[in-house]
């Protein structure tokens, strides 16, 4: 059976040129960039060419650039810096933020936004770190970054204290990354939501935000896998936009012929173009994922970092359910074809 895969916010496949890339970084010729000898010279030259094309991409300075594990730990480090005191989070956050931040939530509206006069009610002269996601990993839903930097940066001056502006943009890949216009103080990005290899992320730090380091030998293969994945990602952007823009906007449409009472978890036009969540009156979710799965098509209910008894809190604070609801995530190998044969089957 030729699978379906529409889950690429769960995981992306590695890129067969990323993975080239990999191959040649695990040989003898590159060993333990700490180490003093010539292989262990060539990666660290390695490590910090991958700093350089990261950074040019972001345009930030290639010391701004750690890599870590994932994005998991990348946000878990942001926290730790600020660990007892006072953070401001949107209540819809990747888990990593959601269960190990003592913070104040903020809502948002039916299309998942952020409530900015409550985010700037929610700042006080206590608070260090305000953490909102760029794109949601369960609806697709964009924030307004710049806009919220503004308001983080309007408290501060108010305050007279400086208050630290996170993002993670793990889920935002089809938007520019560039950090100045952000104007975001740190950044989370993960290599397996962009076609690069399992097990490393990256965080930006603007310098003088907050000082790392991390221990452990560094992935030298994965990183500069993942220099290769950003790189490509940052090539295809305009036209992938495009591309999953309109399949995202030709089978949502097909689904409302099918069944007008389809509801949108999010707007269309305040959604990344690779992600779709929709609720389905009278749709048990979970029977549905195994029955498409039968069929030889891959989709979720919700989030992947959520326990199987979990209720999504990203669709219970827009007012929604994860227990009608099914997340289709597109990517580089969708297309409408694939997407004909899904909206064939009876779920809808």
């Amino acid at each position: 059976m030729i699978r379906i895969y529409l889950d690429y916010a769960s995981l992306t496949p590695v890129d067969k040129r990323v993975r080239k890339v990999v191959k040649k970084y695990e040989t003898g010729k590159y060993s333990n960039p700490s180490a003093l000898y010539a292989t262990g010279v060539a990666a660290k030259k390695a490590l910090e060419e991958a700093q350089a094309r990261i950074a040019k991409i972001l345009h930030a300075h290639p010391d701004e650039i750690i890599f870590t594990s994932g994005g998991t730990e990348s946000n878990e480090i942001i926290l730790r810096g600020v660990e007892g005191r006072h953070a401001v989070i949107s209540a819809i956050e990747h888990s990593s933020i959601i269960k190990s931040a003592k913070a104040t939530r903020v809502r948002v509206d039916r299309d998942g936004v952020v409530d900015l006069e409550e985010l700037k009610k929610a700042i006080t002269p206590d608070t260090v770190l305000v953490s909102i996601m760029m794109v949601n990993n369960e609806t697709g839903s964009i924030q307004p970054i710049s806009e919220i930097a503004r308001i983080v940066r309007d408290a501060g001056k108010r305050y007279n204290t400086r208050i630290f502006f996170h993002t993670d943009a793990c889920q935002a890949g089809y938007l520019p990354l560039h950090v100045e216009k952000l104007g975001v103080d740190m950044m989370t990005l993960d290599s397996n939501k962009l076609y690069g290899p399992r097990g490393v992320g990256m965080l930006y730090i603007k310098r003088g935000t907050m000082k790392v380091r991390r221990a452990g030998t560094e992935n030298v293969p994965g990183i500069m896998g993942f220099a290769a994945a950003l790189e490509l990602a940052d090539e295809m952007r305009e036209k992938e936009n495009r591309r999953l823009a309109e399949l995202k906007e030709f089978f949502m449409s097909e689904v409302k012929k099918i069944n007008p009472m389809v509801i949108i978890n999010g707007s269309l036009d305040k959604t990344s173009p690779h992600i779709l969540n929709i609720s389905i009156p009278g749709l048990d979710g979970e029977f549905a994922v195994l029955k498409l799965d039968a069929k030889g098509i891959e989709c979720s209910t919700k989030s992947a970092c959520l326990r199987d008894e979990d209720e999504s809190y990203v669709l219970t604070a827009i007012g929604s359910s994860s227990r009608n609801s099914l997340r289709f995530s597109f990517g580089r190998d969708t297309t409408k074809r694939q997407l004909k044969k899904v909206l064939k089957q009876s779920i809808f």
